[in-house]
């Protein structure tokens, strides 16, 4: 086997300039593989993240509230609900809210929004809302105001100090009103978002949609140690819970996310297949050559005792050199790009950053660095490559050494 390989390897460098160009073609293909799956993987993981960030993996709700999403179909915090969370494994933290939708006005101007009855230290800690406070202060446990997007101050022409008027439907059909003084005013990435929604505290978003009694809740947002348990914690929680609850999970929550990052992955994957089409015909023409050229030099060895098997063997380990020496350059290329890339996204502009922005992310082009990236196009690179060594094999095992010999 020593010597099959030391003639392998001689062969390759007799005809330096074919088996460089070869090694190119594999770096190429890589380099280029790895470069656009990572980017699009990035972009995919930052969108789901941003997501979750905001919604958490699970939300509990009261039975057909996620179809509806109707402030009737609040429920009440009960001592069962805390037990069997605390007491499901996986759940790193929870965060219980109040939606409902409201008529906001400021003398003559009224709005449409939506109030987020949130606990504020809770939600800061999960998606830093203080930090994104341009005016004013943050909300804290005791304070009986609200904040605002500036976009949405902007229109109702506010500013902090002023009191908000908040009318609308509240629990069991009552009137919900209330006026809130502005504490301070804030800018998130999404126009709509900054434009329709209205943050208070937990209690008093309780005492604005049902003054009778404390707890109401729309749902529970449910954080987890490891996503990819997600399928037990959630049938563990339907299970303690009980019929009168849904647990929502993230991927329906989160639904039109998932359709366009889909739409964008066939995308992606048909580029990739054009590129593996066009590399694994530069790779196999590589081979035709250097299989072709060398017939004679084939004839000659067999003449001298060499067994046509060794032949194919010898033409294997061609191939396997110059897929692992283009492989691991293309590797030694691309990963320190990568990893940059990783550290310092790419900002974007234009139509590509509106789009971002409209889903609440934060218009910068991320790449991934998970080791399954570098995994699977390191091994379709490979065995395109491989794949080649088919024609030496066919053509060795069927050549005429006579013919061979006279051409």
């Amino acid at each position: 086997m020593k010597t099959l390989i030391k003639i392998a390897w001689r062969n390759l460098w007799r005809n330096r300039r074919r088996t460089l160009l070869t090694v190119a073609s594999v770096v190429l293909a890589l380099v280029l593989a790895l470069f656009m799956r990572s980017m699009q993987l990035g972009s995919y993981e930052q969108m789901i993240k941003a997501g979750v960030n905001q919604v958490g993996y699970l939300q509990i709700h009261s039975k057909g509230y996620w179809e509806e999403q109707s402030i009737d179909r609040a429920f009440f915090d009960k001592d069962s609900i805390d037990a069997a969370l605390k007491s499901t494994s996986g759940i790193s933290k929870t965060l219980p809210f109040l939606q409902t939708f409201s008529l906001a006005s400021y003398g003559n101007l009224t709005k449409g929004v939506l109030v987020d009855g949130i606990k504020p230290d809770k939600e800061d800690s999960q998606t830093n809302l203080s930090g994104k406070i341009v005016k004013g202060d943050y909300l804290t446990k005791s304070e009986h105001s609200v904040i605002i997007g500036d976009k949405l101050a902007q229109y109702l022409k506010m500013d902090v100090g002023d009191s908000l008027v908040l009318i609308g439907q509240g629990f069991r059909g009552i009137t919900a009103y209330g006026i809130y003084p502005i504490s301070g005013i804030f800018h998130l990435p999404s126009l709509q978002m900054n434009s329709q929604l209205v943050y208070m505290n937990l209690k008093d978003a309780q005492a604005f949609v049902y003054p009778y009694q404390e707890g109401l809740l729309t749902g529970i947002s449910v954080f987890l140690n490891d996503p990819d348990h997600l399928p037990q914690v959630k049938k563990s929680l339907l299970t303690k819970l009980g019929k009168h609850y849904e647990a929502t999970s993230w991927k329906v929550m989160l639904s039109d996310i998932l359709q366009a990052i889909e739409v964008d992955n066939v995308s992606g994957e048909l580029m990739l297949f054009i590129l593996y089409i066009v590399v694994a015909f530069s790779i196999f023409s590589t081979i035709l050559m250097m299989t072709m050229e060398r017939s004679k030099q084939y004839s000659v060895m067999i003449s001298v005792g060499m067994q046509r098997w060794q032949l194919v063997l010898v033409s294997m380990i061609e191939t396997v050199i110059i897929s692992l020496l283009g492989v691991l350059i293309g590797l030694l290329i691309i990963s320190p790009v990568l990893y940059y890339f990783h550290e310092n996204p790419i900002p974007l502009a234009g139509s590509m950053a509106d789009l971002y922005l409209q889903f609440n992310i934060k218009p910068v082009l991320p790449f991934s660095v998970k080791p399954h990236i570098f995994a699977s196009q390191t091994t379709i690179i490979f065995i395109l490559s491989l794949v080649s060594v088919l024609y030496p094999v066919v053509f060795i095992s069927r050549f005429n050494i006579l013919n061979a010999s006279r051409h």
